[in-house]
């Protein structure tokens, strides 16, 4: 049991020599006694943060991911990442390395450079938290918000993706998965990435893209709605869900439509059918499910039911209580 930093050679061995510069952007990236990192670009610049709290296999690739894809979204590409990584008491130098070690690898993949970061055991914590910025750049930033009333909606992949990867670990007592459905949930870890879906529509027309992360799909909706002072129509019938993330959440009484999922991408457009037809040629499933409105957000249940949707806890938090 321990507290505090780790030890000069520690986070040499752990952190330092894992990660690897490989940016011409960063001019000053991680090193033993840098509080800062320094970089220079000449677009306009994109930041955000994300902390990963929910899960616990696989956090270091997964923060790296879920960080980036709000740059994605936002019409950007990400280069370069700060970490924070608090560490339980119980935890070893070696386990944050092989977080690290799992950073480093999505990190790489994406072309992202590790500048920099904190890493420390804590009493504060009873597993791993760990929290990333990233940096972007792009030409044009796409605000989440620039919606226009008659744009198509579009989702891409099927919405759950994060969420049920997270509830089989938690509860892999209790869904008794078969080995193929346990397959089948690796497949959907590599899929929380947005990096296929920003390639895809940089160049197309849209008006906005949004990441579906807690809160789901309804609570992402409500957000981007509100934001924009509009409102929408979606069809729940219409809605990609997976047979395994309707499996999962219905033998833990969740509500996927309010399910984190991190890997689908909510994108409002005047030509859906165009986009549509990208995707599919590219292997990415993507589906319309309604439109932007004037009014309020709301979901059309089948049977003609109506609910107004609001952005509320995500069910992950809300089956931990």
């Amino acid at each position: 049991m321990r507290v505090g930093k780790l030890s000069g050679i520690e986070l040499k061995e752990c952190v330092l020599d894992v990660i690897q510069h490989r940016r011409d952007e960063i001019k000053t990236g991680a090193a033993l006694g840098e509080d800062c990192a320094s970089f220079k670009i000449e677009d306009i610049l994109l930041i955000s943060t994300d902390p990963i709290t929910g899960a616990s296999n696989n956090i270091g690739s997964l923060a790296i991911k879920v960080a980036s894809n709000d740059i994605f979204a936002a019409g950007g590409e990400p280069f370069l990442a700060m970490i924070t990584l608090i560490a339980p008491p119980k935890a070893t130098p070696s386990d944050i390395k092989n977080i690290m070690e799992d950073a480093e690898k999505e990190a790489k993949s994406l072309n992202i450079e590790i500048a920099g970061g904190h890493t420390e055991f804590s009493d504060a914590v009873n597993r791993f938290v760990i929290n990333t910025v990233i940096v972007g750049k792009t030409k044009k930033h796409i605000k989440a918000t620039s919606l226009n009333e008659g744009d198509s909606i579009i989702v891409t992949k099927t919405i759950g993706l994060e969420g049920s990867v997270i509830l089989a670990e938690k509860y892999e007592h209790l869904l008794n998965l078969t080995e193929f459905e346990k397959k089948e949930l690796l497949d959907y870890s590599r899929k929380i990435s947005l990096v296929k879906e920003y390639e895809l529509v940089k160049d197309k027309n849209i008006s906005s893209m949004h990441d579906i992360t807690e809160g789901g799909l309804f609570g992402a909706l409500a957000e981007i709605c509100e934001g924009a002072g509009m409102g929408c129509q979606i069809y729940v019938n219409s809605i990609p869900v997976s047979s395994l993330t309707r499996k999962i959440c219905n033998l833990l009484n969740i509500d996927c439509y309010n399910l984190i999922s991190s890997g689908s991408m909510i994108i409002t457009t005047r030509f859906p059918e165009d986009l549509v037809k990208t995707f599919s040629e590219n292997g990415i499933e993507a589906t319309i499910i309604g439109k932007i409105t004037k009014g309020r957000p709301m979901a059309v249940f089948p049977g003609g039911q109506e609910i107004i949707l609001e952005a509320r806890p995500d069910e992950l938090f809300t089956k931990e209580k």
